[in-house]
């Protein structure tokens, strides 16, 4: 009988796994129609499959990797069985599942550490049925609530749903997302994805899918800018239908299992670090801030629908610069924006003008008539430790009255710190004072 639900599964080294599935078939309203696609990165001992109740069928390779299909169920599962030394990343394990896809009409990627409420699937087949009304290809997404398992055994489940947004860019210039409390009744719209949990119709499979090329980081970012260039529109939904395990200190990590001194022993061929290195070129890639190299073939592109460009205009992130809208941040952190009436509008809120009139004889706590330095140097930083002006300034400019400090920089990235260095003739550098932008703090003296 022909499957309507495909489900992606990359499972490393997780023992919650057997429980996911078990829950997803358990309080699955139609159990029968589920196709489910396992990577399972691990040490593939097929007794561990027999002792969780799964007779083991081999039934085809991928990627020279056995596939098997577990018998014991009413739903078709596959299980894509790869050593978890031969784990190339997230990306790499998500890309294998989809290749199992046999156009089913429904499409949900989940993370194997997840369990799920009753009817979950006829829940969430009406819920993208009713978006329809607004999108042509909605999707939905978001952060479950969490759950975890106390030592008594007794699980315990949260109750907050998290919308994605943005969080802050990385100081290569990379763009991070964060989770906020989803305070809504209805589903919302919004502009990124969470990999661990995405609903969507069956097209998006063979139209995005997962880019085999990406190892962890810039994983959502990238999924959300392709997703949205295919044109599917995000939705994060208020309804309790599945639960995340987010923190699992005890279980096995593939940066501790592929580390450079795994490398060096012979354990795998390649560490964590050189295949992260190698994702966050992809990354820059797709988001337009670096050429793709012949060796980087593999990687997915945008779609052909929407540009990179109107989703920085919706999701309010420009990429090239480094920046976000003023409301990407506390305390409204928005995700969705409608697009800005012209360029000059899009140019204008990535702007933020500084200025600041300042004494630097108050700020160096020198009023006459102690001896003066022969130089001194201002650097004006950003939080982030970005260096946004500098200005120097000899023993005669330290007697006027006041100096300006203006410039532009970016909402996301105002102006936080003044650092002063004194130079002296022929003793060379003094002190360095420490000042906030704000006039809240006192100067204090860093060296």
């Amino acid at each position: 009988m022909d499957k309507t639900l495909f489900i992606n599964i990359a499972s490393y080294r997780d023992r919650e796994l057997w429980d996911t599935l078990e829950s997803l078939l358990t309080t699955a309203i139609a159990p029968d129609q589920l196709h489910i696609a396992i990577c399972w990165q691990d040490d593939n001992d097929l007794d561990t499959l027999r002792q969780k109740g799964w007779t083991p069928v081999a039934v085809s390779t991928l990627g020279g990797y056995p596939v098997y299909r577990l018998d014991g169920s009413v739903a078709l599962i596959e299980l894509v069985a790869l050593p978890y030394q031969h784990a190339q990343g997230v990306g790499f394990a998500r890309a294998l599942c989809d290749q199992l896809y046999r156009d089913e009409q429904w499409f949900l990627q989940i993370d194997a550490h997840s369990l799920f409420a009753k009817e979950w699937d006829a829940h969430l087949i009406n819920t993208l049925t009713g978006l329809s009304q607004q999108s042509a290809k909605p999707l939905i997404s978001g952060y479950p609530p969490s759950y975890h398992t106390t030592e008594t055994g007794e699980v315990l489940y949260g109750q907050d749903v998290g919308r994605v947004t943005f969080n802050r860019f990385t100081p290569e210039g990379l763009p991070t997302l964060t989770s906020k409390k989803l305070s809504a009744s209805q589903p919302v719209r919004g502009s990124f994805v969470a990999a661990g949990f995405i609903f969507a119709q069956g097209s998006f499979v063979r139209e995005v899918g997962n880019d085999p090329t990406i190892f962890f980081e810039g994983e959502e970012i990238t999924l959300s800018a392709r997703a949205y260039s295919w044109g599917y529109d995000v939705f994060y939904s208020p309804d309790l239908l599945l639960w995340h395990h987010y923190t699992r200190p005890t279980s096995p990590k593939v940066w501790e299992d592929h580390s450079p001194c795994a490398q060096e022993r012979g354990d795998i061929s390649v560490s964590w670090l050189q295949r992260e290195a190698w994702s966050q070129r992809r990354v820059k890639a797709l988001l337009g801030l670096v050429s793709l190299s012949p060796a980087d073939k593999e990687a997915k592109a945008l779609g052909p629908i929407r540009s990179r460009q109107q989703f920085e205009h919706q999701c309010g992130l420009n990429f090239s610069l480094a920046s976000c809208y003023a409301e990407c941040l506390a305390p409204s952190f928005t995700s969705y924006f409608l697009p800005p009436k012209d360029e000059a509008q899009w140019v204008t809120r990535h702007r933020h003008y500084y200025s600041k009139s300042l004494s630097l004889m108050a700020l160096l706590g020198m009023p006459p008539p102690i001896a003066l330095p022969d130089k001194l140097i201002l650097h004006l930083y950003a939080q982030s430790n970005v260096r946004l002006a500098y200005r120097e300034f000899t023993r005669a400019q330290l007697h006027a009255t006041a100096v300006e400090v203006s410039g532009w920089s970016t909402p996301n990235c105002p102006p936080a710190l003044l650092r002063l260095a004194s130079w002296w003739e022929p003793s060379g550098w003094g002190s360095v004072i420490q000042q906030p932008w704000s006039d809240d703090e006192g100067p204090y003296c860093l060296l």
